[in-house]
């Protein structure tokens, strides 16, 4: 599966790590190899929460290891089930990266990301360029707010192949009963290649359901608030689009770009916990294989 043969060429918080063919300027993974490596820049990623700091991105490991059909890559422990020149299908087990938002601490925060980056209005969404009213005196603090624990999300994906694009769709439940909340993911990836610049665009659709919102973004008794600043989260669809630039430099480093925007939907942006509809990332910098 191209997907899983490739080298990191992807980092941030979100989502799936595009694949190129492999050829004499790439290095590809062997069965049960180690891959490692670090790209070190500039960048960070917006935070939408009130008093929520941006999420700087400086240094970023990209660790994976592929068997003959499990898989660890930055985070996603899976096993790859079928394989075709067609299509590919995985089960995995991953940190929701919901909670990235509220700890730097976070694999969201630190490894180049396999969760999804999110296209296409829906019903719910906020209006682009327009930020959620609200009131100053009903804005929650991140930091007054009880603390949002970690889940872990059990997925299926698969992958279909069309030509040059890739389409991949997801479904993720909770395991761990933090939320008991569920993901579904759409996403297109297309990657080109212009003598030695290896650019893919990826657009992304995933929706979000009431309870894994809820439990984030919503704010009730357990946070200790008045009760006017209550909120209930709501289900809805966030789109996405995200571009990556890679140029080599010698056979381990090579030079890395990547810039993405987020739409939130109105289910989570009028939570008084939220005070901006959009997420914003960007990074430049340089990848070293080791």
């Amino acid at each position: 599966m191209r997907a899983f043969s490739c080298l990191f060429f992807v980092l941030l918080l979100i989502t799936s790590r595009p694949s190129f063919p492999c050829d004499s300027t790439e290095q590809c993974l062997d069965a049960n190899q180690w891959q490692v490596g670090l790209a070190v820049g500039l960048g960070g990623k917006s935070n939408p929460l009130v008093d929520g700091d941006t999420i700087p991105l400086i240094l970023l490991p990209d660790i994976a290891w592929y068997g003959e059909a499990a898989y660890f890559d930055n985070g996603e422990l899976g096993w790859q089930w079928t394989d075709s020149p067609h299509s590919a299908f995985v089960s995995y087990v991953s940190v929701d990266n919901e909670r990235a938002f509220f700890s730097f601490l976070h694999p969201a925060n630190i490894f180049s990301s396999n969760g999804t980056i999110s296209i296409s209005p829906e019903p719910g969404l906020g209006e682009p360029g327009r930020e959620p009213e609200i009131k100053e005196n009903l804005a929650v603090s991140l930091d007054d707010v009880a603390r949002r624990n970690w889940a872990v999300m059990a997925g299926a994906r698969w992958y279909f192949y069309v030509k040059d694009s890739e389409l991949h769709i997801a479904i993720e439940q909770d395991i761990s009963g933090v939320h008991k909340g569920q993901k579904v993911a759409a996403s297109i990836l297309y990657p080109w290649q212009f003598a030695d610049w290896q650019v893919s665009l990826q657009a992304q659709l995933i929706w979000k359901s009431r309870d894994l919102i809820d439990y984030y973004y919503g704010v009730s008794a357990r946070d200790g608030v008045d009760r006017s600043q209550f909120y209930q989260g709501k289900a809805g669809f966030q789109p996405s689009i995200a571009v990556t630039v890679v140029n080599p430099i010698n056979e381990q480093w090579h030079w890395l770009a990547k810039a993405s925007y987020q739409q939130l939907h109105t289910g989570m942006t009028d939570s008084p916990l939220v005070n901006k509809n959009k997420v914003y990332s960007l990074f430049f910098g340089a990848a070293y294989r080791f």
